[in-house]
């Protein structure tokens, strides 16, 4: 085939040149290291959140966790849990957070959000709540509080006969206080508001409808915290919570004081005083100093109000004051705090815990409707779920 060794060594080299050329070194391969570095996350300290007593769930927005890695492509999502912005239900939420790498490594973080209702054991408190000072906790005073749990009243505790508790104030016309309109049931003092069937005669009195009053045995003092969850009733009958002080003018003491930590009524109508038209939603508070013979010839007073976007009887609503000092009241609705008042005298007696479902001549009666012969139980009840006392003591 080859007619001289010159030609099939040229063949040769050029075959050996190709092959060498064709082919590539292992060494010139290049190597891609695996990365092993898990990405980062950081997750939020726990969240604890009080919402009230109404209430079954709350929106929490919270910033949400992102990874972090060496290289880039990193992604986070969420396994578990609700997404900021959503509605918390009450209880405990975990929420976790898994960040992965380019190359599969992976990362998680959990944080909880825990929903909860104001404890029974400390004064009723949201976020802007009752302060508790340094060096001290709120002690519940037994006495002055009743959680109203049981079938029957406690009259150990509370008069509902105006005849006894000291005061013999029996209502205002129209309305007589009655303590058969008082009930204890479902966990719920209630009074019941009437009208009845003929008008009854009582010290010279015409009376139509019927009422209550009740008030502490036990006495009431400034440096305590008082609060009460009420829903009024729907009638143009008040619901109240006060401390009542009692005066003589030969025995002392000569002033006469009252502080209304709530008042309202059920309903305002087209007779109602046109000063009194929010009265039906409205938290209101007073410090007053009557006027006496033995006394001042005109009364003083001071006074917080905040309208409400809900009815008085839409639902409960906790009401509560903390009687600081003689000269400094503070009020709270719902665990928070709205407004404070400077009594024009000092609050330095000692007074009782009140509860009157009762009629002014500023939101009559009006019958046309009357609701006092149409409404239900809740309609005609003012209830009180608790009443409670707290005083400050060492820890």
């Amino acid at each position: 085939m080859f007619r001289n060794k010159n030609t099939f060594a040229v063949v040769i080299s050029a075959c050996l040149f190709l092959v060498t050329c064709g082919s590539s070194s292992d060494n010139d391969t290049p190597i891609i290291e695996k990365d092993t570095v898990k990405p980062t996350i950081t997750c939020l300290e726990d969240i604890d959140i009080i919402i009230e007593l109404n209430e079954t769930s709350t929106d929490v927005t919270y910033t949400t966790p992102v990874g972090t890695d060496n290289l880039a492509g990193a992604s986070t999502v969420q396994t578990a849990g609700l997404k900021s912005g959503s509605s918390f239900p009450l209880g405990k939420t975990i929420n976790t957070f898994e960040v992965t790498d380019a190359a599969g490594n992976k990362s998680s973080c959990s944080f909880n959000i825990t929903v909860s209702h104001p404890e029974a054991n400390t004064p009723y408190s949201l976020e802007n709540g009752v302060p508790t000072p340094d060096g001290q906790k709120w002690t519940r005073v037994e006495s002055l509080s009743d959680d109203f749990d049981g079938t029957s009243f406690d009259d150990n505790k509370w008069h509902r006969n105006p005849a006894t508790d000291g005061f013999n104030w029996i209502g205002r016309e129209p309305a007589l206080f009655e303590s058969d309109n008082v009930s204890v049931s479902d966990g719920n003092l209630n009074v019941t508001v009437e009208k009845f069937d003929s008008p009854k005669t009582v010290n010279g009195k015409e009376w139509t409808h019927g009422g209550a009053i009740i008030r502490s045995k036990e006495k009431a003092k400034q440096g305590h915290y008082y609060e009460c969850r009420m829903k009024a009733n729907k009638t143009i009958m008040s619901s109240t919570f006060w401390i009542a002080f009692q005066q003589n003018c030969n025995t002392g003491p000569i002033r006469k004081l009252e502080l209304d930590i709530q008042e309202c009524v059920g309903r305002v109508h087209s007779g109602t005083d046109s000063w009194a038209s929010k009265w039906d939603n409205i938290f209101h508070s007073n410090a007053i100093r009557h006027k006496r013979t033995c006394d001042i010839n005109e009364e003083t007073r001071k006074s917080g109000v905040k309208n409400l976007t809900e009815k008085n009887h839409d639902r409960f609503f906790v009401y509560g004051c903390w009687w600081k000092s003689p000269t400094e009241i503070l009020f709270y609705l719902d665990g928070e705090y709205v407004y404070s008042i400077t009594p024009t005298t000092e609050f330095d007696l000692e007074g009782h815990i009140t509860m009157a479902i009762e009629t002014y001549s500023w939101n009559p009666v009006d019958e046309a409707g009357s609701i006092f012969e149409t409404g239900s139980f809740d309609d005609l009840t003012t209830k009180y779920d608790w009443v409670r006392t707290w005083v400050l003591e060492n820890e």
